[in-house]
């Protein structure tokens, strides 16, 4: 379970840095660099994502 929130706070971290990149591409002020490091996380996420793919996903309501 320790994963799975690791990989919820990943996934919620990268989704900010995604609404901030769009309004600053939006606006023309998100560099380079910035792209590169945000594919760069992107990709991480991608990765972390894939980690378990081999493992049933069970989404457990009753809490």
């Amino acid at each position: 379970m320790a994963s799975d929130m690791r990989l919820a706070v990943l996934a919620r971290s990268t989704q900010w840095e995604l609404d901030e990149a769009a309004f600053e591409l939006g606006g023309g002020r998100y560099t380079r660099e910035q792209r590169h490091e945000l594919a760069d996380r992107l990709t991480a996420l991608a990765s972390e994502l894939r980690a378990d793919a081999d493992e049933p996903l069970i989404i457990d309501a009753t809490d």
